[in-house]
C-alpha cells in the first residue's frame, strides 16, 4: 500500500518527496525491514525519536514523528504518533475492524470472564465470534498468543483482518486502561462497551486513583462507543449513565437487569433475574458473587444485542468454567485447589471471601505481587489475604527486574496471618498442597491462565494449573 493511502484521515505535515510503497509497519527497530514505515513513540523511559537513524539504516522508507528530524529521509510530522499509528495501522489492514461488530469490556476486574461468558452466549445465538484479551486471542477454534491485554495497534489491526478473512462476525475484546491512555483504540468505534467495576490497580503507571479513574471514564464517549452496559452498583459505573445510551445491571436494584434471591455454594450459583421485564432463573457453575456480576453483565449485553433471555441463560448454564478464573480441581481426599488471576486488592477479596465462605476446613493461600508494578497495592493485598486465610505461602508472581526478596519484604510487613516464604513458585505450590487436608482449600492466586513467569526480561514457561495437575498426577 502506498504511503499516501495510509495517511487518509490524519492531520500532518510532510517533509521530503515521494510516495513509497509501504510493506510493513513498526515502532520497534528490531522488527524494521526494507519498505517499513517507522513510528517514533515516546515512552516513560525512552524516546523513539532517538532511533530514527537506525530505522532508516535497516530499511525504513519513511518516519512518523512528533517533530521535524534532522534527516533528508521522508518524514510525516503529527501531533501524536500513538494516535497516528492507530489510524495508519487501521488503513494498512484495510479498515477490517469497521466490517466487524466490536464489543469492548472495560473495568479493573472481571473483563476476561465477562468476555468469555458473552462469547458463549453469542455462539449459542449462532454468531461466529472472536475474543481478544488477557488469556489470548481466540477465533475459529484456534488460540493465538497475546502478550498484552489489548494488543498494540499494529498487531491489533492485523488480527482484525485475520478475523474478517475467517468470517468472524463479532469480536469481544478487553480494553485495558493502558490501552485507553496510549490511544490503542483510537479510530475504533465500539458497537457496545461493557463497564464491570473500578478499584485500585496500575498506580505505577497512573500514579493516582483519580488519574486512573479519569482514564477509564474518558473511554465512554460518543467518539469511541455507540452504546454501553454498566454496573450501577459501582460508583464510576453510575457516572457513565447519561451522555451515551446505557443499559444498567445490578445485584441490588433497581436497574434494567437485576439479580435477586442469590444463593452461592461451592460449585454453583443460583439467582433470579429480571431482564427488561422478563423473569427467569440462572443456575451456573461459575460460583461466587463476582460471577453473579460477570454473568449479569454478559446477559445484559446480549439483551442489548437482541438475543433472547432463554438463549442467554441456557448458554450461561452450560459454561463449566473460564481458564484461570476460579479454576478448580478436587483432590481425591476432598481438598479443593483453586487457580485464579486475582491480583488486585478487590480481586483478592472477591475470590477469598467466596472461598472462605465455602471452605469447611482451612484456607491456604499461595500468592505474590508483580515486580516493577503498583507497589501501593502490596500492603492492601497482604491485608486481604490476612483477613481470610488461615495460612499463606508467599512466593514469586512475575518479579520482572525487581528483587523477589524485596517484594516479599513489602508484603510481609502487612501480613498478619501465619505464613511461610518460598520464592520458587512450584515449590510453594507443592508445599501448600502437602499441607492441605480433607475439606481444606488451596488458593493459588495472581497468574491465572498465564503460561510464563517474567524474570529479568525473560519469559520462562510456567503454568499454575499445569503445576497443580503434575503434582496431583491428573
Amino acid at each position: 500500500m502506498y504511503l499516501a493511502q495510509l495517511l487518509n484521515g490524519l492531520s500532518y505535515q510532510i517533509y521530503g518527496a515521494g510516495n513509497p510503497q509501504i510493506t510493513s509497519l513498526s515502532c520497534d527497530t528490531s522488527t524494521v525491514r526494507q519498505g517499513c514505515l517507522f513510528f517514533c513513540l515516546k515512552g516513560s523511559s525512552y524516546d523513539g525519536h532517538e532511533f530514527f537513524r537506525k530505522a532508516i539504516g535497516d530499511g525504513a522508507v519513511a518516519i512518523v514523528c512528533q517533530h521535524k528530524l534532522e534527516t533528508q529521509a521522508l518524514q510525516i510530522v503529527v501531533d501524536d504518533t500513538r494516535s497516528a499509528m492507530s489510524v495508519i495501522a487501521k488503513n494498512f489492514y484495510d479498515s477490517c475492524v469497521d466490517k466487524l461488530k466490536v464489543i469492548t469490556v472495560v473495568g479493573t476486574n472481571g473483563k476476561t470472564s465477562t468476555s468469555y461468558i458473552l462469547e458463549a452466549i453469542l455462539n449459542k445465538a449462532g454468531y461466529n465470534t472472536a475474543v481478544i484479551g488477557t488469556n489470548g486471542i481466540y477465533f475459529n477454534g484456534q488460540k493465538h498468543a497475546n502478550n498484552l491485554t489489548t494488543p498494540d495497534p499494529i498487531d491489533l489491526h492485523y488480527w482484525f483482518k485475520q478475523m474478517y478473512l475467517n468470517k468472524v462476525q463479532v469480536v469481544v475484546m478487553e480494553v485495558s486502561a493502558h490501552a485507553i491512555a496510549l490511544h490503542k483504540m483510537y479510530g475504533i468505534v465500539s458497537d457496545l462497551a461493557i463497564f464491570t467495576n473500578f478499584s485500585q490497580d496500575h498506580l505505577d503507571f497512573f500514579h493516582t486513583m483519580e488519574n486512573y479513574r479519569s482514564v477509564k471514564k474518558s473511554y465512554f464517549n460518543k467518539k469511541n462507543v455507540k452504546n454501553i452496559v454498566t454496573n450501577i452498583d459501582d460508583d464510576l459505573g453510575r457516572e457513565l449513565v447519561g451522555s451515551i445510551p446505557a443499559a444498567t445491571y445490578s445485584a441490588v436494584g433497581p436497574a434494567d437487569v437485576v439479580a435477586s434471591n442469590i444463593d452461592i455454594t461451592q460449585d454453583l450459583t443460583r439467582y433470579d433475574i429480571n431482564a427488561f421485564g422478563q423473569n427467569a432463573t440462572v443456575n451456573t457453575h461459575l460460583a461466587g458473587m463476582f460471577s453473579v456480576y460477570n454473568t449479569l453483565s454478559a446477559i445484559t449485553a446480549s439483551a442489548v444485542l437482541g438475543i433472547d433471555i432463554d438463549t442467554a441463560i441456557n448458554a450461561v448454564c452450560e459454561i463449566i468454567g473460564v481458564s484461570g478464573r476460579n479454576e478448580t480441581i478436587i483432590r481425591n481426599d476432598g481438598a479443593r485447589i483453586v487457580v485464579d488471576f486475582a491480583h488486585t486488592p478487590d480481586g483478592m477479596e472477591n475470590i477469598l471471601k467466596y472461598l472462605r465462605a465455602t471452605t469447611k476446613g482451612k484456607l491456604i493461600v499461595v500468592f505474590g505481587c508483580g515486580g516493577n508494578r503498583d507497589k501501593f497495592k502490596r500492603p492492601r493485598v497482604a491485608e486481604k489475604v490476612s483477613a481470610y486465610a488461615d495460612f499463606a505461602v508467599l512466593t514469586n508472581d512475575n518479579p520482572r527486574f525487581e528483587d523477589p526478596r524485596l517484594i516479599a519484604r513489602d508484603i510481609c510487613e502487612c501480613l498478619t496471618c501465619s505464613y511461610k516464604v518460598i520464592l520458587n513458585r512450584s515449590q510453594a505450590t507443592e508445599f501448600a498442597l502437602s499441607a492441605a487436608k480433607k475439606d481444606d482449600t488451596v488458593a493459588i492466586l495472581g497468574k491465572g491462565a498465564e503460561e510464563y513467569q517474567d524474570i529479568k526480561g525473560r519469559k520462562f514457561p510456567y503454568s499454575d494449573i499445569d503445576v497443580v495437575r503434575n503434582l496431583l498426577k491428573v
